[in-house]
C-alpha cells in the first residue's frame, strides 16, 4: 500500500470517528442522532447504535487522544492512602454535582428527577421524561443504561450495587485519562478531563445547568480530598 493511500485511509477513518462522536454528543443534547451530519433522508442509513441516548464512555477517537496525551501518564506522587482518599472524595464530588448525594441511599438508588428504585440486581432501566426525550440516568453517578452495559461487561460487575456503581464511575474516570489526576489531587485537571461524562460539570457543554468550579472544589475538600495544584 502506498504512503499516500494509507494517509487517505487514515484521514477517512478520523472523519468517520469525529462524525460518530458528534452524533453521540448531539443525541445527548436532545438533538436527533446524525442531524446535520448525514444529508436529509439519509439518517436511516446510520447504524442502529447511533440512536437513543448518548454513551458516557469514550469513542475510539477519544481513546487515541487519551493515549497520546502526556498528562495521562503523569506520576501520582502521593501515598496510597491519600490516593484512595482522593478517589473517594472525587466520587462524592460527582454525586454532589449530579445532585444525588444525600438522597435516598446516599444517591445509589436514585433515578433522574429524584425518584427511587428498589433493586440493585441490575441497572433499573427506567426511562424518565427529559425535555423532548427520556433519560435512563440512575444511581449515585447517574450512569446511563447503555453506558452501564458496556462498563459492566468490561469489568465483569455482578450487579448495580453501590460497590459496582463506584467501580463503574472509577472506570469512566480512567477511560478519560483522569484517574492519576484524581489520585494525585490534580482536581481541576481531572474535572476538565471528565466533563463530557457528567453533564453537570463545568465545560460539559450539553446545554444543561453546570456547577461552578468553586462549589465542586469545596465539596471535594469537605469530603476529605487533598488538592496538590497550585
Amino acid at each position: 500500500m502506498t504512503q499516500s493511500r494509507l494517509l487517505f485511509l487514515l484521514a477517512g477513518a478520523v472523519v468517520v470517528l469525529v462524525a460518530v462522536d458528534l452524533a453521540k454528543r448531539q443525541q445527548g443534547q436532545g438533538a436527533p442522532a446524525w442531524d446535520g451530519i448525514l444529508p436529509d433522508g439519509w439518517q436511516g442509513l446510520a447504524p442502529e447504535w447511533a440512536g437513543g441516548e448518548t454513551d458516557q464512555t469514550t469513542t475510539i477517537f477519544e481513546d487515541v487522544i487519551v493515549s497520546l496525551t502526556p498528562s495521562t501518564y503523569a506520576p501520582v506522587n502521593v501515598p496510597a492512602d491519600v490516593a484512595a482518599s482522593n478517589v473517594r472524595a472525587f466520587l462524592d464530588m460527582i454525586a454532589f454535582s449530579e445532585g444525588t448525594k444525600g438522597h435516598g441511599d446516599d444517591g445509589y438508588n436514585v433515578l433522574y428527577g429524584y425518584g427511587e428504585f428498589d433493586s440493585y440486581a441490575d441497572h433499573p432501566r427506567q426511562y424518565i421524561p427529559f425535555r423532548n426525550t427520556t433519560t435512563s440516568a440512575a444511581g449515585r453517578y447517574q450512569i446511563l443504561a447503555r453506558t452501564w452495559d458496556g462498563v459492566r461487561g468490561k469489568l465483569g460487575l455482578p450487579d448495580f450495587s453501590p460497590a459496582s456503581q463506584d467501580a463503574a464511575a472509577v472506570e469512566l474516570i480512567r477511560e478519560r485519562g483522569a484517574l492519576g489526576d484524581v489520585q494525585a489531587g490534580r482536581t481541576v485537571q481531572a474535572i476538565n478531563k471528565v466533563a463530557k461524562v457528567w453533564a453537570s460539570l463545568p465545560g460539559a457543554g450539553y446545554n444543561q445547568p453546570e456547577r461552578k468550579l468553586s462549589a465542586l472544589l469545596s465539596a471535594y475538600a469537605s469530603a476529605g480530598g487533598q488538592t496538590t495544584e497550585a
